[in-house]
């Protein structure tokens, strides 16, 4: 028999063998994701040649699940009995070998930036699951969103939409489509580049661009009937910013809108605001903008303020209040440098105002009036870019890289990290894409391409997936129906549901990496090169 047809038998026997011990001691869902990853060439080479170093000093921490091979041994009565029973020990040998498989991919990854792993000199990972941080039976604050302006749950003002949570309202938006035809009610080609989200009110829908080195930036307004351009305007321009990912780019912040006047933030040419008309009526560019990777958070408007807020790690951090009207500055407040691309929300907590925002291993409450802080919450990793996700009685802060996932509970004042915390999912939170919350269902959308369904009032993971793409922008709901768009113009939709269920892939052929809009009750996708209005003909 020849070598190769040999070890091809003897695999697919060891394959046999490890399905019959799977079924008698089946892998946890992180583990079987593992388990998966490590013979997935489309993985091993995203490990091996593109992760940044970054990438990989939060990814090889995935090795140590819930179900690891020391938890296995803990479970089953100890090393002695486990090794002693060949069912026990073959199932404690499955997850050894995963794990190890799992760290030599790591090792290779690391090979290529010349760096040893830190689980090589020493280093030790919080090993994966959900911790329940206060068990006193106690209820927070009511909570809710807070609109940009009257009536601006029809439309979509900004990022994420009317409540700023990606949800639409909508019983159904279709669930298949194609850059061919079917049900593409219009495209249209967009200028230059930028991985801004589209808005819309009424008629109209907005988006930024820039050329690809950030020397020219526009604002841009187009029919939301057929995607006929209204206007485009010129931003004056000034000296682009620094550092910026290529990824990333000059245009990635979306505008907002409260029905008179679009605000964008553009980077270096600062926050600007126009009528509908397309006219500037006012620009504040007293900003230093100077930062890794670039630019991203959005502005948000609440009453007369619009509020900016920009963690930065080269300059000083931006956090600001200026007048809708006029661009005069209400007030101007310090935080930390950092490396923070979130958006703030603001919500009602009981009966006052509160505007949050994550970023610097905090997120912290604030006074939108003063720009006073009322509380904080530590927790989140170093780099933030996730909106904060609210519900009636909890908010959720996701943080990556493969960062943790924390709940808490509002309406206390000062430090509320014991006080205030319910649970904290250790692993899996998304380093961009904002998480969605559909009833009692959280679910996240990682930038490697891990799905994953926690139940909100517990953080007990219902299910967990790979999905063969990496995701940049956020995802939307509609009908029953969680709508994602990755990094490869593919759209997955999948059922809001307690089982993993995938029920269609649409592909557009471009990259995408805005987030969804919703105009007239059909979808607007933005891809690199094109904007896309999808619904039923």
């Amino acid at each position: 028999m020849r070598p190769i047809v040999f070890l091809s038998l003897l695999l697919f026997v060891f394959s046999i063998f490890a399905e019959e011990i799977d079924k008698k001691f089946p892998l946890d869902p992180q583990l079987k994701v593992l388990s998966e990853d490590v013979k997935n060439e489309r993985y091993r080479e995203m490990v091996t040649k593109k992760m940044l170093s970054t990438d990989l000093a939060a990814e090889w921490q995935r090795g140590f699940t819930a179900d690891n091979p020391d938890s296995f041994l803990e479970k089953n009565g100890g090393r002695e009995k486990v090794l002693a029973n060949p069912d026990l020990k073959a199932a404690y040998d499955r997850r050894l070998s995963i794990q190890n498989d799992f760290l030599d991919l790591m090792r290779e990854g690391y090979k290529r930036h010349k760096a040893v792993p830190p689980f090589d000199k020493g280093a030790k990972a919080e090993i994966a699951g959900t911790t329940i941080k206060s068990s006193a039976i106690k209820k927070g604050a009511t909570l809710s969103t807070s609109l940009v302006a009257k009536g601006a749950e029809k439309h979509w003002p900004r990022f994420r939409g009317p409540s700023g949570q990606g949800l639409t309202g909508l019983n159904s938006l279709p669930t298949k489509w194609n850059d061919k035809s079917e049900n593409i009610l219009w495209k249209i080609t967009t200028p230059d580049l930028g991985n801004s989200s589209p808005i819309v009110w009424e008629d109209k829908i907005f988006i930024t661009s820039a050329t690809s080195k950030g020397a020219s930036r526009t604002v841009h307004c187009f029919s939301s009937k057929d995607g006929a351009k209204i206007w485009s305007t010129p931003i004056p321009e000034s000296t682009p910013e620094t550092s910026v990912l290529g990824k990333n780019g000059y245009a990635s912040s979306t505008p907002v809108t409260d029905g008179e006047r679009v605000i964008v933030f553009l980077g270096s040419s600062g926050l600007v605001c126009l009528d509908f008309a397309g006219k500037i009526q006012w620009q504040y560019n007293n900003l230093n903008i100077k930062t890794t990777h670039g630019t991203g958070s959005s502005p948000v408007i609440h009453g007369d303020l619009v509020l900016f807020f920009h963690d930065q790690n080269q300059s000083d951090s931006i956090f600001i209040a200026l007048d809708k009207k006029t661009g005069k500055e209400i007030w101007k407040q310090k935080r930390d440098k950092g490396m923070t691309w979130c958006t703030p929300v603001v919500i009602k907590v009981g009966d006052h105002d509160e505007v949050i925002f994550a970023g610097s291993g905090t997120v912290r409450g604030y006074d939108p009036a003063t720009g006073n802080e009322l509380w904080k919450l530590q927790g989140p990793t170093s780099e933030v870019v996730p909106t904060i996700v609210v519900g009636t009685e909890l908010a959720y802060s996701a943080s990556g890289r493969n960062g943790p996932t924390i709940a808490f509970r509002l309406g206390e004042k000062g430090d509320i990290t014991a006080s205030s915390t319910v649970w904290k999912s250790v692993r899996n939170g998304p380093h961009v894409p904002s998480p969605i919350l559909v009833k009692d269902k959280l679910f996240t959308f990682n930038d490697m391409g891990i799905s994953t369904c926690l139940d909100a009032t517990t953080g007990k993971l219902l299910w967990t997936e790979r999905l063969p793409d990496q995701f940049t922008a956020s995802p939307i709901e509609a009908g029953g129906f969680i709508y994602v768009s990755g990094e490869s113009g593919k759209t997955y939709v999948l059922k809001v549901s307690d089982k993993f269920e995938l029920v269609a892939t649409n592909d557009l052929g471009s990259p995408i990496l805005a987030s969804p809009a919703i105009v007239n009750g059909n979808l607007l996708l933005r891809t690199r090169d094109a904007l896309y209005c999808i619904g039923t003909k």
